[in-house]
């Protein structure tokens, strides 16, 4: 009898080590979800575009850093001039989100379409503010070297 209980524990002991093992794995998989201010726009998460927005649906990714983004990577620069170029990276870098997965649990990125809009706004102002001041400029050098004349 003393060996049939010992043999019956011993079962027990590995059988619930087994199954601690089974429950210690961490799952391959986490999940996003994507939450925006405004519909139909293009998300990307690692530079896969998903889907437009509202993405209703959780989607899997491998647990990690991600990118989560309204632009594509094929996004074409060279025919932007300098100027241009430096405000789009800024709109850019607004619109991507790095965002990090834990195994098996959901990630929820709430992404601002209006705050893209805003930093264009800004720099739309700033250009309009640089105009006027180079005309200011231009018209006070001129009134001086009317008065020195």
């Amino acid at each position: 009898m003393r060996r049939c209980t010992y043999v019956l524990a011993m079962i027990s002991f590995l059988g619930s080590s087994l199954s601690a093992q089974e429950n210690d794995t961490e799952p391959a998989v986490g999940y996003l979800r994507i939450f925006t201010d405004t519909d139909l726009v293009q998300i990307y998460v690692d530079g896969e575009m998903i889907g437009y927005t509202p993405i209703l649906e959780k989607i899997p990714v491998t647990p990690g850093w991600h990118n989560v983004s309204f632009f594509s990577p094929d996004f074409k620069w060279s025919h932007w001039t300098h100027r241009q170029r430096k405000v789009l990276m800024n709109v850019v870098e607004a619109g991507t989100y790095n965002v990090m997965v834990e195994p098996g649990e959901l990630t929820e990125v709430q992404m601002a379409w209006h705050d893209l809009e805003r930093e264009l706004e800004r720099y739309e102002s700033g250009r309009t503010i640089s105009a006027i001041v180079g005309l200011v400029m231009v018209a006070t050098t001129l009134v001086l070297l009317a008065l020195v004349s």
